[in-house]
């Protein structure tokens, strides 16, 4: 090892940070450069075409050299009183002027840098777009991934940065109205990819969120680009190839395995940090979901008292970003989340939700698609959401039974039903939504014969033995489920037609007849593995909690989705 290497290291050893040794090599070979006074000179003489060396040179100065900041601040005041002059033919000059950096400088800096932005954007409206665009690259930090908020906590770097930049835009939008829109257009441009780190993703959350307590007219547009880009991770992270009973095999090896012995692990799961066994996409989704959690949280309570009018208004922008963006996109794993939380604020919230998902599956107009995945919603949301009271589920299976039964009677005045199972997918689908609420709810009715004589009166033997055949369409593990309960209270008896449909399907040679499919078991509040932001709905799962909800009327149902829908 030569001298020279041998000296670097000793000192990096005794420097652990690597900052600070950067730092300490770049303050020995900092040379400042004075800036010149006579700017309105240069600048008439650029214009002239007679000396253009000293504007040159200028540029150069300000783009790669180091300024003191009295110097800074005394060029910024030279500067307010030449904005006239920059015309766009100084274009290069005012975007050097903006990629200065001056937000982890003094105060007196930042004050002096403001007061330029606004002269410029007041005077020379024709920069406002080259302003914007450079003040919202900001948000993004410059340090790496490696650096991470402790405990969802801010840094000071960041909070100094993001409140000197969000000072300017305030302003900005005061002044220029309009600017509102450049505003959106360089948000979403300048969005992190899914390539950028947690950290970067995490800090520009943050800021946009922030926008909204100064840009309240943005808040429909800046959560649809979120939740949009939250989409993307979201489609993006690997799904677990074993099912939920792989699962519990799995953890019961696991304790077999334990108590077998240690003596063949390499690997202690106590080195192992939680960020390490989760996937890198799904960790930035984890803190970005917490940080609009908590805004939410945040927006609807003050001192933990829900506030009923922020919580309407954040609602109906959510359900419309709901129904453009989380809804059509098949099989996401989190994102629907945001619209669970907001339910679960308050119960009119949730019935209004059930309400809006059951209008699109009776509505005819509606792509199947779509109609099979908002009851898929639906069912998925009564049997997972312990704030959901056992009258919701009673009202909620009535609605089903009667547009299945009115379905099965307008089948059977046709003369004619496709064979092909196909043709009635959505029919499938809210059977199968229904067959699994009564298979997950059924426990929680404290007077079993009063449920039971409930359970008689949606005739579920009519619906089993039509000749659309639902079970055969209903997948295999709700299937049972649903033939053991409907035994146990002697409503219908499906093992029968269960075996019918088993031979009427096993292969034949030189058939033509296609293979049956069956409904997909897409239940999109099935899991939530996400460790940060599952401490904020972790509660609200029937899993965690006892299932004695309390009964609720109908008229009060009505009632609350009339609220909501005012």
């Amino acid at each position: 090892m030569s001298v020279v290497s041998s000296r670097v290291s000793s000192v990096s050893s005794i420097l652990k940070a690597p900052g600070v040794r950067s730092q300490l090599i770049r303050q020995s070979n900092r040379v400042y450069f004075k800036l010149p006074k006579n700017l309105k000179n240069i600048i008439y003489n650029f214009e002239n075409g007679s000396v253009t060396k000293d504007y040159e040179d200028l540029i150069c100065v300000l783009r790669d050299s180091n300024i003191k900041d009295t110097d800074l601040i005394e060029f910024l005041g030279n500067v307010r009183q030449c904005i006239s002059l920059l015309t766009p033919v100084h274009k290069l000059f005012v975007e050097t002027l903006l990629q200065l950096k001056w937000t982890n400088r003094s105060s007196e800096v930042a004050s002096a840098y403001k007061t330029f932005i606004e002269d410029l954007i007041c005077m020379q409206i024709h920069y406002a777009k080259n302003v914007i665009d450079n003040l919202v690259e900001q948000f993004k930090p410059e340090d790496n991934d490696e650096v991470k908020w402790e405990a969802g906590e801010c840094k000071e770097e960041d909070v100094q940065r993001l409140n000197h930049l969000h000072d300017i835009l305030r302003k900005i939008l005061i002044v220029v109205p309009m600017s509102s829109k450049l505003l959106l257009q360089s948000l979403r441009g300048r969005f992190p990819y899914i390539a950028h780190g947690t950290h970067m993703h995490e800090v520009y959350v943050y800021a946009l969120l922030q926008v909204l307590e100064y840009a309240p007219q943005l808040r429909s547009d800046i959560l649809s680009l979120i939740i949009n880009r939250l989409m993307v991770l979201d489609v993006n992270i690997p799904r677990l190839e074993t099912d939920n009973e792989d699962e519990d095999l799995m953890d019961d090896s696991s304790e077999c395995d334990s108590t077998t012995g240690n003596e063949n692990n390499v690997v202690d799961d106590n080195d192992i940090t939680e960020t390490d066994k989760i996937h890198p996409i799904a960790h930035k989704l984890d803190v970005c979901m917490e940080l609009i959690l908590k805004y939410m949280h945040d927006f609807c309570f003050v001192e933990e008292v829900l506030q009923v009018e922020p919580l309407k208004s954040l609602y109906f922008d959510l359900l419309q970003i709901f129904e453009t963006v989380i809804l059509p996109t098949h099989a996401s794993q989190y994102v629907q989340y945001i619209v669970f939380y907001i339910c679960s604020f308050k119960t009119a919230v949730a019935e209004a939700f059930i309400d809006w998902l059951w209008r699109k599956v009776t509505d005819p107009n509606i792509p199947p698609i779509i109609r099979r995945s908002s009851v898929a919603y639906i069912a998925s949301f009564l049997v997972t959401a312990n704030f959901v009271t056992t009258g919701i589920v009673k009202v909620v299976q009535f609605k089903l039974c009667k547009w299945i039964h009115d379905y099965i009677n307008m089948q059977d005045h046709s003369s004619y039903i496709n064979n092909e199972n196909k043709d009635h997918t959505v029919f499938y689908s809210v059977c199968q939504a229904l067959f699994l609420i009564i298979c997950k709810r059924h426990n929680d009715y404290p007077d079993s014969k009063k449920y039971m004589l409930y359970l008689q009166e949606l005739n579920l033997a009519k619906i089993i033995t039509s000749k659309l055949n639902p079970l055969k369409a209903c997948h295999p593990e709700i299937l049972h489920s649903f033939a053991e309960i409907t035994r146990m209270y002697q409503l219908a008896y499906c093992y029968t037609i269960i075996e019918n449909n088993t031979r009427s399907q096993l292969p034949i040679f030189n058939s033509n007849k296609a293979a049956l499919t069956t409904v997909d078991n897409f239940f999109p509040f099935s899991s939530y593995t996400l460790q940060r932001s599952s401490q904020r709905l972790i509660s609200l799962f029937r899993d965690n909690v006892s299932n004695s909800n309390e009964y609720k009327t109908f008229t009060n149902y009505k009632e609350d989705i009339d609220y909501m829908t005012e």
